[in-house]
């Protein structure tokens, strides 16, 4: 496994951050609903607040990052990308795990969504995730 650092993002990530969520996730997103730069750019912005952001840092340099929702009930993974040089090491499995544990010691559920096509969804299903709902593009799961 590869180590790695998670650091507060900043205003000054916007770019970064962007950019590595187009790198990763725009053929998913594409087969979804479309890719429409400035609709994904927008939109993106006004549902994730750049403060809540960790990236996800592999020595000095800027890998992927990682967005959770907290409420009273779960912990949501809005979003966990990893530029594709940095995918398949490991990384986004020691995420997840570590996230699992700070839910089950909060005697919350894990959840998140993912595109049906994304292959993700087989780390998601090894970690004993399960399918809680599903729309035309999405399965939505939760863990705990």
């Amino acid at each position: 496994m590869t180590s790695f650092t998670l650091i507060d993002a900043a205003e000054h990530d916007k770019h970064f951050i962007f950019n590595a969520f187009k790198l990763s996730m725009r053929d998913y997103i594409d087969w979804a609903w479309g890719w429409n730069e400035e609709f994904q750019h927008t939109g993106f912005w006004r549902n994730l607040q750049v403060q809540n952001f960790k990236l996800i840092c592999i020595g000095k340099e800027s890998a992927g990052a990682i967005y959770v929702q907290e409420s009273e009930q779960s912990h949501w993974v809005r979003t966990l990308f990893l530029l594709p040089e940095f995918q398949r090491l490991g990384i986004g499995s020691t995420l997840l795990a570590q996230e699992a544990l700070r839910a089950k010691n909060l005697n919350k559920k894990l959840v998140l969504d993912v595109i049906k096509i994304n292959p993700a969804k087989r780390l998601y299903d090894r970690m004993g995730f399960r399918v809680i709902g599903e729309d035309r593009a999405l399965f939505h799961m939760e863990l705990g």
